[in-house]
C-alpha cells in the first residue's frame, strides 16, 4: 500500500496480523468522489478501524485557479460541489466582490439569494432520496427526484443549464432572469410541503429507515457547541434530561411564522433527534 508524505502507517492492531488485511479506500474510488482516501483496517468483512484523509479535490481546482483570471474561476466553482453549485459560485464572487469594492444592484442580490436557496434544496433531495435509497427504503429516491427535475428546469431556464449553471457571476449575475421566473418559482414553493408530507408518510414509519437510523451518531452536548454543529443534526438541550428544541426538518418550512420566544418547536416528521436522552427518539 503507498504511503504519501506525512501519512502514518495503519498496522494491524496486536495479534490480529495474520486475520486482519489493511488496505487502501480512494481517493480515485467512485464511492469517494475524489475527495477522501479511507485507510481501512479489515477482518473479513468487517470494518476494524479506519484512517480518514481529508482534503483532497477534483483535478485540484485549487491549483487551476491559480493560472486563471478570476471570471474565468466560476466554472470550476460550480464543480467544487455538484449538488449545490450554485452556493459555490456566490461564495466565490463574494469574495472576488470584497475584495475589489464592488456594489451589486439589488435585484441581483436577492436573485442570487433565491437561486443559491434552490441550489439547497436541490442538494437536500438528493441527500434524503439517495440516503433512503442506500439503507433500503427505495421509493422515496424517486419521489425526491421528481422534485429535484422540477428544481433544475428552473435553473435551465435562468442559465441554459441544468446544474453547472455558472449563472452567478462576479458583479451580478449572466443575464436577466425570465419574465415568469419568479411565478414558477413560487408554483413550485406552493407545491413542495405537500411533497415534503409524501416524504414523510414513506419514511417516519417505515421500520427500515427508523431501524438502520434510531440510536446511531448521538452528539452529545458537550460536542455540539465547540463542533458548530447545525441544527440539522440537533439544538443543543435545554436541560440534561430532555430535548426541548428541535431538530431542522422539512416540517420547520413555517417555523418562520412562529415566535422566536416558543422553548419547544413541534418535532418535524422525517428527521428525529437521536440523542438517547431525547423523549422523542
Amino acid at each position: 500500500m503507498s504511503n504519501p508524505a506525512g501519512m502514518p502507517v495503519l498496522e494491524p492492531a496486536e495479534g490480529a496480523r495474520d486475520q486482519h488485511m489493511v488496505i487502501n479506500m480512494g481517493p480515485q474510488h467512485p464511492a469517494t468522489h475524489g475527495v477522501l482516501r479511507l485507510v481501512v483496517e479489515i477482518d473479513g468483512e468487517i470494518v476494524v478501524r479506519v484512517y480518514p484523509e481529508i482534503g483532497y479535490l477534483h483535478t485540484g481546482i485549487e491549483k487551476t485557479c491559480e493560472a486563471k483570471f478570476y471570471h474565468q474561476v466560476v466554472p470550476l466553482t460550480d464543480r467544487i460541489n455538484y449538488l449545490d453549485p450554485l452556493a459555490n459560485n456566490l461564495c466565490y464572487a463574494l469574495a472576488v466582490e470584497k475584495l475589489l469594492t464592488l456594489e451589486i444592484p439589488p435585484k441581483a442580490q436577492w436573485m442570487r439569494v433565491l437561486l443559491a436557496e434552490l441550489s439547497r434544496l436541490n442538494s437536500h433531495l438528493i441527500w434524503l432520496g439517495t440516503h433512503a435509497m442506500d439503507i433500503g427504503a427505495l421509493t422515496v429516491f424517486l419521489y425526491t427526484f421528481r422534485e429535484r427535475e422540477d428544481i433544475l428546469r428552473l435553473f435551465e431556464a435562468v442559465a441554459g443549464q441544468r446544474m453547472m449553471t455558472s449563472y452567478i457571476r462576479i458583479g451580478g449575475l449572466a443575464m436577466e432572469p425570465p419574465l415568469d421566473f419568479l411565478d414558477r418559482v413560487q408554483g413550485f414553493i406552493r407545491t413542495l410541503p405537500e411533497k415534503i408530507d409524501e416524504y414523510s408518510n414513506l419514511l417516519t414509519g417505515n421500520p427500515i429507515f427508523r431501524n438502520r437510523l434510531k440510536g446511531w451518531a448521538t452528539f452529545p452536548p458537550r460536542t455540539q457547541s465547540p463542533w458548530a454543529s447545525p441544527a440539522l443534526h440537533c439544538a443543543l438541550p435545554a436541560s440534561t434530561s430532555t430535548c426541548a428544541a428541535t431538530c431542522l426538518t422539512p416540517a420547520t418550512r413555517s417555523s418562520s411564522s412562529r415566535s422566536r420566544s416558543q422553548t419547544t418547536p413541534t418535532a418535524g416528521p422525517v428527521t428525529k433527534c437521536a440523542s438517547s436522552r431525547c423523549e422523542r427518539a
